[in-house]
This record gives C-alpha cells, sequence and structure tokens, in this order.
C-alpha cells in the first residue's frame, strides 16, 4: 500500500510540473465571459472566436482548453474549459494562478 501511495504522489508530481511548460493564449477576461457560455458554445464556436489554446484531448472525447488572462495588480489568471464527448462546454473555472514579478 505504501508503494501504491508513493507511485501516486510521484505521478501527481510530475504531472504539476507539465503544466508550466505549457503555453496558453492570453485574451482578456471580458472576451472569455462573454464568448464561453456552459451548455452552449462549442469547440467551433470558442475556436472562432478566441483562437487556439492549450488543449488536454481524453480518450473519452472530452477536452480541456486553458487560456489566460491579465488580472489585477500584475497577477496572471488562468480559464479552464471543459468540452464534453459532444463538444459542447459543460464546466469552466478561473482563477489567478501567479503573479508577475517585476
Amino acid at each position: 500500500m505504501k508503494r501504491l501511495m508513493l507511485a501516486l504522489l510521484m505521478l501527481l508530481a510530475a504531472c504539476s510540473g507539465t503544466r508550466a511548460l505549457q503555453a496558453s493564449k492570453n485574451v482578456p477576461y471580458a472576451t472569455l465571459e462573454q464568448t464561453v457560455q456552459v451548455g452552449s458554445s462549442t469547440r467551433d464556436q470558442v475556436r472562432a472566436a478566441l483562437g487556439d489554446s492549450t488543449a488536454i484531448r481524453f480518450d473519452s472525447g472530452k477536452e480541456v482548453w486553458m487560456y489566460t488572462y491579465p488580472a489585477a495588480s500584475g497577477a496572471q489568471g488562468e480559464y479552464v474549459i471543459l468540452f464534453g464527448a459532444d463538444g459542447v462546454v459543460k464546466k469552466v473555472r478561473s482563477g489567478e494562478v501567479y503573479r508577475v514579478k517585476k
């Protein structure tokens, strides 16, 4: 059991380190909010309005797209969109993730 937990922790640590290497498209937050509508926006609509960005595709057909936005006081925000297998937005999440040092 201890070996399983250790392997799981190592896997999570490895996955968390890869996020910093992935580039995301920077879009104003107001544009993100106006464009992405849960339950009605499709992949094609989001791509046409915002352009391509970081995308993770799952075997189930679901996709997660990530955009960044400039936030208050020099912080960088992250806007994450979950598309269902049908290509429609199922969930969104946003928040400040790190501060830019000056």
